[in-house]
């Protein structure tokens, strides 16, 4: 596992396998290399400037620019993503706000899954 300290900043394209958790600040892209089981997460006070490619993506935090998960991406309560969005299996909480086009992957039904509340 890789990880991104709350408080540290990486500049420029960042490239990984396995799992890489973000509590700090990427300004640039986060690519996911390897056997396609790449997992990011953007944790509660991440932010993420730039393009984020991999298998698994989860956001609580903040992401502004587009997103692709090949397998699934859970955008959490409270998580901001403005961009576009490729996804194959997508879950969007209640209280998270995403701004962009949302596009399943070709070649595959999937459906797009929304989370109820109960709160009305």
């Amino acid at each position: 596992m890789h990880r991104i300290g709350e408080g540290a900043r990486v500049d420029g394209t960042l490239r990984f396998s396995g799992r890489l958790e973000i509590h700090g600040t990427v300004a640039g892209s986060v690519i996911a290399e390897g056997d396609g089981s790449s997992e990011v997460v953007v944790g509660p006070k991440g932010l993420v400037q730039g393009e984020i490619s991999a298998a698994t993506v989860a956001i609580a935090g903040t992401v502004q620019g587009p997103v692709r998960a090949t397998l699934r991406l859970d955008v959490l309560s409270g998580a901001r993503l403005v961009g576009d969005v490729t996804y194959r299996d997508l879950q969007i909480q209640h209280g998270a706000v995403v701004e962009g086009s949302l596009k399943p992957i070709e070649g595959e039904q999937v459906a797009l899954k929304l989370v109820a509340n109960s709160r009305i």
